[in-house]
């Protein structure tokens, strides 16, 4: 790298260089025949920071209790035994042997580790009673976007470094959004017009050269020598630029045996929730499943990225990636080549702020709540449409993200078959289950029905017979009387003298 002591020119270097991204500029990555080559985690501020150097790697994390303290497990010593014990963080960024967190009570960035170039605890020079909303940490630099000011000077935005070739204060014009360290260089993001700008030492990636004025961005990712963004718009795709170490005169073929060592994927089109850059790789959170897909430059062998996965957020390495598990166990896990191979922690999910959740995201809300400051939340952002087979069954809210359910009357993929014959058993269980504890009670009250049926109508039996009895008496009396009267008349006639 163009920042280090030595000349990278004492390195066996190759170029790999692509064709065309889809997103329309030429890439070219740097593969080292040394692959063990130090090198650094990268990318912005988040619950979750990865270091990389020649002590080994690092891993740290913000606890899921609420307590906002860190735990950092891996094979660099200094990292792992200078870790703050009792300093509650907002975040965390780490470089090349050290890890930097923003602090909760005074909003001040605070270092630990073994670099050379950042002293441990606060930065130094340190402006009076400065407070930064976000950190971010390259090879050997630091880097932080102080509280937006007001008054007069509102449309003003101050960022201060500290580091290697780094050591300054810059003042922009305009309100920045976030900030993303690269390992020489530094980009943020133009909160207004969505403008992406750099600056620093491009020699060895054009990062600044190459920036695409015309396009607008949700978010930025630098990492070793390129920037990924997620483009505005429906589509939310990643769009990277940048270029590898520029040294034409070492260009060469790649030979067979060479590309064995590894591969280049090209960014994919499926729209981002989010996005992380590597030294020569990055990944991204898909909208719409929320699991990770990773492109760029892949070392062989290396632990595939997982399938069927979904995360809450994502940190890249030189060569490897960790990410938060979307369940309640809130654990982190990493792949790809030389990731720490122990990680018992549980990781808050995101980042805790006091604000309400912004349009487009939801509070990540569980029975270990990540914030316990008071009025403070974890927001996360929303998913984004559903994904081929599906639909979308439930919008998100302020509480929840929005849920994917299968469309079963347009399955043309195994797993939705596979569900869809799930979800036909599980109802046919149910009806099974309904019917089980239904049937005794509906014969019961057949029954009865029944019962009730044979009351009545024998009771309207008896009832009929009683009346037609009734009706039968003054027939008779009428016959007796009828009788009667003709034998009187019989008598009287009887009676007569007759001549």
């Amino acid at each position: 790298m163009g920042s280090r002591s030595h000349s990278v020119r004492d390195f066996l270097i190759r170029v790999l260089m692509t064709s065309k991204w889809n997103c329309g500029f030429v890439v070219q990555f740097v593969v080292l025949s040394d692959l063990w080559w130090p090198v650094s985690g990268l990318g912005s501020m988040s619950s979750i920071a990865i270091s990389y150097g020649e002590k080994g790697p690092a891993f740290c994390g913000i606890k899921s209790d609420g307590s906002h303290l860190v735990n950092c497990y891996g094979s660099n010593s200094a990292i792992i035994h200078e870790t703050p014990a009792h300093f509650p963080f907002i975040g965390l960024t780490a470089g090349d042997g050290f890890v930097c967190g923003l602090l909760l009570e005074s909003n001040r960035p605070y270092c630990w580790g073994s670099s050379g170039y950042l002293r441990s605890g606060v930065p130094r020079p340190m402006m009076e009673e400065a407070e930064y909303v976000e950190i971010s940490a390259g090879d050997y630099h630091l880097c932080g976007l102080r509280k937006p000011l007001t008054g007069r000077r509102r449309n003003l935005s101050l960022i201060d470094c500290w580091g290697y070739n780094m050591t300054r204060n810059h003042v922009f014009d305009g309100q920045i959004q976030s900030i993303s360290a690269g390992s020489v260089f530094n980009c943020g993001l133009f909160s207004e017009n969505r403008t992406v700008f750099c600056w620093g030492d491009e020699s060895s990636s054009r990062v600044i050269s190459l920036i695409p004025q015309e396009m607008r961005f949700q978010k930025i990712a630098a990492g070793g020598y390129h920037v990924c963004g997620i483009l505005v718009g429906v589509n939310s795709r990643a769009f990277c630029w940048g270029r590898s170490l520029d040294f034409e005169g070492e260009i060469s073929a790649i030979s067979a045996a060479y590309l064995n060592q590894g591969n280049v994927d090209l960014p994919p089109s499926d729209p981002m929730l989010s996005v992380v850059g590597g030294k020569f790789h990055a990944c991204g959170i898909k909208s719409y499943d929320g699991e990770v897909i990773c492109w760029g430059y892949t070392v062989k062998p290396s632990t595939p990225t997982p399938t069927g996965i979904k995360f809450y957020g994502i940190a890249a390495g030189n060569y490897f990636t960790c990410g938060i598990l979307a369940e309640k166990s809130l654990l982190p896990v990493c792949w790809g080549l030389g990731f720490p191979t122990s990680l018992p922690l549980a990781v808050s999910p995101g980042l805790c702020k006091t604000t309400p959740c912004p349009p487009g995201s939801y509070e990540f809300v569980d029975a270990s709540t990540p914030c316990k400051s008071p009025g403070s939340r974890a927001c996360l952002s929303c998913s984004n449409g559903c994904p081929a087979e599906m639909y979308q069954k439930i919008g998100c809210t302020s509480k929840s993200d929005r849920q994917c359910d299968y469309n079963c009357s347009s399955c043309y993929s195994s797993e939705c078959f596979s569900n869809c014959s799930s979800l036909y058993s599980d109802n046919a269980k149910e009806k099974n289950r309904f019917w089980s504890l239904q049937l005794p009670v509906i014969i019961a009250e057949l029954g009865f029905a029944v019962f009730l049926v044979v009351v009545v109508t024998t009771a309207a039996v008896f009832y009929v017979r009683y009346r037609l009895r009734n009706c039968q008496c003054p027939a008779k009396q009428s016959k007796t009387r009828k009788n009667s009267g003709g034998g009187s008349s019989a008598s009287k006639d009887n009676g007569k003298i007759r001549p």
